[in-house]
């Protein structure tokens, strides 16, 4: 008993050690309730805050966790719990009251990183078979890695961040001593976590298969043995993983992530000397597209490998082995071909290096047996090690610009490099007295090493009033509306966003998206009319009264009381923010020509062009986007348009090198930001005489617009033509949609939801098979007459994956149970 409470502790300091450290550097920062300050960064900021606040209102309030209409016009979400939501914490946001969901994350991660100090200490010491208090100080050096200075805000990463050491633990007792238990459970609950790190972990695990038997040294027959454990339980543990596993594959399949492109050309994206650098302390982490790895693991990480190489108890062919894979993955980071093994066929999209804590883990594991060793070593090493960081140092100080590490980084990192030589030395010579502290001395220096390093690093923050202050107005407003509107479904969108999922934040059905599983094809469709698209997001910015209502889009939430004009009108305010409804709102589906496709011919690259001929397709017998010429001066950052007529103003540029935009016509003023997406600028409402000025935030210079009048005339006439045989919404719900529609002439329904194959169609109780229109939404062919249709969705591949995964789930269990029988009688 006495023992199982020492080892509590000894797993409790590991926790707390790293969750600390975070816990002091988020008061340090202003994080409330310590401040006005949050973690949000990156990824976390757009895109896990509103969806874990989606799925906390799908728990709580019974929604279904197949579908949401809030992410985008419609996106699976089961395959958006398998790639952003799927850590088995995420269930008790159950608890969270709706407006902590920031607050719930900052202890998820906090909560990780301490678990990541701690699950790599049980490692260590259920390989090295002791605890010690170098055991936890090496946990916290795992867990306050450069690596998770970079991403520990992207919390879908971490589970399987956490679990690697006891998979890899757990690997090395299925090949010691045939016990599968702890190798198949954490490696399945790494694989359901999240499968794309998962993928890294189990390239890893292999490499680690062969260099353990290696090392062991045993024979053919044991080898063979362990290679058919290793093979049984990777697959049973990658098969319970199935029921997410096949969803997300099949959903991935309609994003811009979908095809392999393999390089057909060897590229060196760096220097070593350079690479090495990022070794250094106080590195700023980087997440950016020049592939630079985040490596920090410990100012004096070399000086340890020194002790490990010299160390006499170490096999020399263990030795060897680990030199060889330490250099492959320097050569990972470097070479084109194997980042792009490493990252699942595919190179990261910014966020480099993504498998680095694996590369930490095997630092760490030799460096860790390097230090407690070191008395079984030559006191050369201490030399060895000085002068090899030594070396290093000077390298990275010549590559100065090549890794983003600045001569102070340098300076520090040699500090306490030689802090830790001198202590190290004190305790190897000293007698018992010495010894002891400058053990502790050297803890001590960890300590502050891994806190000052991670305090400059990690936990970036940002305004967490500036993110919530429209929250409350936008909601009561929205209630308001709703209140008087009991039409079964209509989206709403935003003039200026917070972020391009801030429908899953205030809880309404939207058209635009920021997300991985976005549909590819939707996003052209957008790009088609110069609205914002791209590889994972696409966004109702560049939106025409036409377009507009061609996706159901009925309200428009802005900031300013100056945006109504004959195309919307204010229908609820509170002086903070404002609703406007659009005059031009189509239901659901609306019928088209069989041919309309093939007709209107869309050309990328060319909206205006397309938006014209597809009003005058649909019997608008003028353009609608009139061309303005001779009422632009171009002045430095400033754009200036004279308006010689009332009208609805919009501009296209061919400078994409632009960001941010700022409209001002008299008390109007309206932000634009992404501007180098190339979207179409809405201008406004303007009367003749009014200027209006485009500034530029980015310092072009000569920023030329384009101006176009909107034609009021040819939008009635467009929309009165789609506007003829609508679909009419009966009963709505996120995976059933029910209505009516009345066709004069036979053609094509198009419903605005993206067509996927979770979708079922029924026309008047038969199911029909669905087409895309455009590649992109679904469009149901009828012909003339009243037709009852029904929409059914069913997330692809849950039934499937799910019996993939019970399978395996009881063939491990009926193992377990056998073993457990075999051990008995035994």
């Amino acid at each position: 008993m006495g023992n199982l409470k020492g080892e509590k502790r000894w797993y409790l300091c590991a926790f707390l050690l790293p969750f600390a450290a975070g816990a002091l550097i988020c008061i340090q920062n202003g994080v409330y309730p310590f401040g006005e300050n949050c973690i949000l960064h990156i990824d976390m900021y757009h895109q896990y805050e509103p969806f874990f606040t989606e799925l906390m209102d799908k728990l709580k309030h019974g929604g279904s966790l197949m579908y949401s209409f809030r992410i985008g016009l419609g996106s699976d979400f089961v395959s958006l719990i398998s790639y952003y939501l799927a850590s088995p914490f995420n269930i008790l946001l159950i608890f969270c009251p709706s407006s902590y969901v920031i607050e719930f994350m900052t202890l998820l991660i906090l909560g990780k990183i301490g678990l990541c100090g701690m699950t790599f200490a049980a490692y260590l010491r259920g390989h090295f078979g002791e605890w010690k208090a170098e055991t936890v100080v090496f946990g916290a050096f795992y867990a306050l890695s450069g690596y998770m200075a970079a991403y520990s805000w992207n919390i879908m990463w971490l589970d399987a961040v956490v679990l690697a050491p006891l998979v890899v633990l757990g690997l090395e007792r299925l090949v010691k001593e045939g016990r599968c238990r702890m190798y198949c459970i954490c490696l399945a609950l790494a694989v359901l976590s999240n499968f794309y790190i998962a993928f890294m972990l189990c390239l890893f695990l292999v490499m680690y298969f062969a260099v353990y038997c290696a090392e062991e040294g045993t024979g053919i027959k044991d080898r063979m043995k362990s290679f058919g454990r290793f093979a049984l339980y990777s697959l049973l543990a990658g098969g319970m993983g199935a029921v997410l596993i096949l969803p997300e594959a099949i959903i991935l399949s309609y994003s811009g992530s979908s095809g392999i492109s393999i390089p057909k050309t060897v590229e060196w994206y760096f220097d070593l000397f350079s690479m090495l650098a990022r070794h250094c302390v106080n590195v700023a982490s980087y997440t950016g597209r020049d592939h630079w790895p985040n490596l920090y693991c410990g100012a004096a990480i070399f000086l340890f490998l020194a002790f490990y190489f010299g160390s006499r108890g170490i096999p020399r062919r263990t030795k060897i082995i680990r030199a060889v894979w330490i250099v492959f993955f320097w050569l990972s980071f470097s070479n084109n071909i194997l980042d792009f093994l490493w990252h699942g066929l595919h190179f990261p999209d910014s966020l480099p290096g993504r498998q680095v804590f694996l590369y930490v883990f095997l630092l760490l594991s030799m460096a860790y047996e390097g230090v407690v060793r070191q008395e079984s070593g030559s006191l050369l090493v201490f030399p060895a090690g000085v002068l090899g960081t030594a070396a290093l140092l000077a390298a990275a100080a010549y590559t100065l610009d090549g890794g983003q590490v600045t001569q102070n980084d340098i300076l520090l990192t040699g500090g306490f490099a030689a802090l830790y030589a001198i202590v190290l030395f004190l305790r190897r010579i000293g007698h018992r007295d010495i010894r002891g502290f400058m053990r502790y001395t050297f803890l001590a220096l960890a300590v502050c090493e891994l806190f000052v390093n991670f305090s400059a690093t990690g936990l970036g923050t940002t305004s967490r009033t500036g993110y919530t202050k429209n929250w409350a107005s936008v909601k009561a407003l929205l209630d308001e509306v709703r209140a008087k509107d009991d039409t079964p479904f209509y989206r709403i969108e935003e003039l200026e966003r917070l972020t391009k999922n801030d429908a899953a934040i205030y809880g309404y059905p939207s058209s635009t998206i920021f997300s991985s599983m976005m549909n590819i094809g939707v996003s052209r469709f957008y790009r088609y009319q110069g609205m914002e698209g791209g590889k994972n997001f696409y966004s109702y910015s560049g939106a025409t009264p036409l377009s507009s209502a061609m996706l159901s889009v009925k309200y428009l939430i802005g900031h300013n009381p100056h945006e109504e004009s004959p195309f919307r009108k204010l229908v609820a305010q509170d002086g903070m923010n404002y609703i406007y409804e659009n005059q031009y709102t189509l239901p659901l589906g609306f019928m088209m020509d069989a041919d309309f496709e093939a007709r209107w011919n869309v050309v990328s690259g060319a909206p205006i062009n397309n938006l014209n001929r597809l009003a005058a397709l649909l019997g608008a017998d003028e353009q609608m986007l009139q061309k303005l010429d001779g009422v632009t001066e171009v002045k430095e950052e400033i754009t200036k348009i004279t308006v010689k007529e009332d009208g609805y103003l919009y501009g296209t540029y061919t400078d994409t090198s632009v960001t941010n935009l700022t409209v001002k016509n008299g008390e109007r003023a309206r932000k634009f930001t992404k501007c180098d997406h190339g979207y179409i600028l809405d201008l406004g409402w303007c009367k003749a005489g009014d200027v209006v000025e485009i500034t530029n935030t980015s310092n072009v210079k000569n920023f030329a617009v384009q101006v176009y009048r909107l034609s009021r005339s040819a939008v009635e006439q467009a929309y009165a033509k789609l506007n003829e045989n609508t679909f009419t919404v009966e009963q709505f719900k996120d995976t059933r949609i029910r209505g009516r529609v009345k066709v004069d002439t036979p053609g094509n329904l198009v419903i605005s939801v993206p067509m996927e194959a979770g979708w079922h169609v029924f026309v008047d109780g038969k199911e029909t098979e669905a087409g895309m229109f455009l590649e992109s939404m679904m469009k149901i062919p009828l012909i003339s007459g009243e037709h009852e249709i029904e929409l059914r969705y069913r997330t692809p591949g849950l039934i499937a994956g799910a019996g993939i995964s019970t399978f395996c789930l009881l063939v491990f269990a009926g193992i377990c149970v056998v073993q457990k029988k075999r051990r008995g009688q035994k």
